[in-house]
């Protein structure tokens, strides 16, 4: 999640929280290049669509339909949640509630909690975005239950991977000629956002491409 114009405190998986969700959309809305959509995010949309009987095949549709490419300094883009209407609300709003929540990304899946790299051995560290105090009025939740419940095995192994990801493929950038950066966009894209059937575990799948992904972009360093 883009963390700008959001206020973060952190929080230990101990505390208590002061939280109730008043199902009002207010965390829905006002969302303009502020919710990124990532590998999985894509992956499970595109499932659960094509589940529900519309038509997509693929996380390319996904991404074509409700995601906008955002170009990173590093120079490859992120994708992020379309909005519509005059509040900037997501693009899945309706009727004044999610019309994809079984397949709703992490960081609406968290909220109000996010994660970040971790430090001093620790895979993880939790922050909670307090940017709408009336979700804070009343009711309490744990830290710890709200991961458990909102944050799985295979959301933890994807964002583990990911910050892997993202310090290898800066580096390999960084070695690129700029002749030779726009050569790395198509692999980045293919890898990452297209290379996957929707039939079969993502992990597995993942872990292919950024290894293939990291093999090709290393190729073009030395000029292949």
């Amino acid at each position: 999640m883009n963390f700008e114009g959001y206020q973060v405190r952190p929080v230990r998986t101990k505390d208590w929280v002061t939280f109730h969700c008043q199902r009002c959309g207010a965390c829905c809305r006002h969302l303009e290049q502020k919710v990124m959509l990532e590998s999985l995010d894509a992956f499970r949309l595109a499932k659960f669509l094509k589940k529900r009987g519309d038509d997509v095949t693929g996380m390319d549709d996904v991404l074509d339909r409700y995601a906008t490419p955002v170009p990173l300094a590093e120079g490859y883009p992120i994708f992020v949640l379309q909005v519509a209407g005059s509040e900037d609300a997501c693009i899945f709003l309706k009727d004044g509630g999610c019309s994809v929540y079984e397949a709703r990304p992490r960081v609406c899946r968290l909220y109000p909690f996010t994660v970040s790299p971790g430090t001093k051995g620790r895979d993880f560290e939790y922050l909670l975005c307090t940017e709408a105090p009336h979700h804070f009025a009343d009711g309490r939740v744990l830290v710890n239950d709200w991961m458990y419940q909102n944050f799985k095995r295979e959301d933890k192994e994807f964002v583990k991977q990911e910050y892997d990801f993202a310090r290898d493929i800066g580096r390999c950038l960084r070695q690129l000629s700029s002749s030779r950066l726009s050569q790395a966009l198509f692999p980045i894209l293919y890898y990452l956002y297209s290379n996957y059937d929707l039939e079969k575990p993502f992990l597995p799948q993942y872990d292919r491409n950024l290894d293939s992904l990291i093999k090709e972009l290393r190729e073009l360093i030395n000029g292949r």
